[in-house]
């Protein structure tokens, strides 16, 4: 956090050196809290390669994932931006009751990833954070429930969401997307990311139902991923002059919508 000058001014020393001793060293900041807040001298400063931010633990908050990405790609001056704390898979609620899923984690880094942050997302699982033992107390239990034992932890199912991610984005070198504000539904849950040339489109959809869009797909080559169960098969898609609807489908789960000119 930057509460005070005397914080900022520890901080860019701080980076200043390492950029004196290390000048090929990345640096960026693990920002404190639900904020995107960092000083004009450091944001601004060639003392920083990229964004990072945490999306976090709280599970009224989950937004963030995309809102922090959407701040960042904003900023005067524009860097890589990384999702550096989504949600992490089995973890508690932050003084809630309730755990994240593998759901949820998915949620986060497509949400993250179509909004700005396609620099990357990390995925931390309860448990192996901690290296938690059996018969060990976890010391965060209050607020983020009981950790189950590494070994079970290595075992969740959200990390193979992380590499699948990492799949999709190698195999339709989707490395030139930019966010798009081309989604018509009330709600910025659904994200939408359009490559610069105009010839791949994005859309995640985290729940099920029609998707009102005002833009013409037409010419596009159609896939859709349903996250769940890994089900590949293709869109219903409606055109209209100058919009088009993705109809709604019959699966229970998230699910990518990929089109290719």
């Amino acid at each position: 956090n930057f509460l005070s000058d005397r914080t900022k001014e520890a901080y860019l020393i701080a980076l200043k050196t390492i950029k004196e001793m290390c000048p090929d060293a990345l640096t960026t900041m693990h920002i404190w809290g639900d904020s995107t807040d960092m000083p004009s001298e450091i944001k601004d400063s060639d003392y920083i390669d990229f964004y990072m931010y945490q999306s976090g633990h709280k599970i009224k908050l989950q937004h963030y994932s995309y809102q922090f990405a959407k701040e960042f790609y904003n900023s005067k001056v524009k860097r890589p931006i990384l999702n550096g704390e989504p949600c992490y898979e089995s973890g508690g609620h932050y003084e809630e009751y309730g755990r994240f899923t593998d759901f949820d984690v998915r949620k986060a880094v497509w949400q993250s990833l179509l909004s700005g942050a396609k620099a990357g997302v990390a995925y931390g699982a309860q448990g192996i954070w901690s290296w938690q033992k059996k018969g060990h107390v976890f010391p965060n239990e209050n607020a983020f429930n009981a950790a189950y034992n590494w070994k079970t932890a290595l075992k969740l199912k959200g990390a193979w969401d992380l590499s699948f991610a990492k799949y999709i984005f190698e195999t339709y070198d989707l490395f030139n997307i930019e966010p798009a504000d081309i989604i018509l539904n009330k709600t910025e849950e659904i994200r939408a990311s359009v490559s610069k040339d105009n010839e791949k489109i994005i859309i995640y959809i985290p729940y099920s139902t029609n998707v009102y869009l005002n833009k013409n797909l037409k010419g596009y080559k159609w896939t859709l991923i349903d996250f769940s169960n890994k089900y590949f098969g293709k869109p219903d898609i409606r055109l209209m002059e100058n919009k088009s609807v993705i109809k709604m489908y019959e699966f229970n789960t998230d699910l990518l919508i990929i089109g290719l000119k």
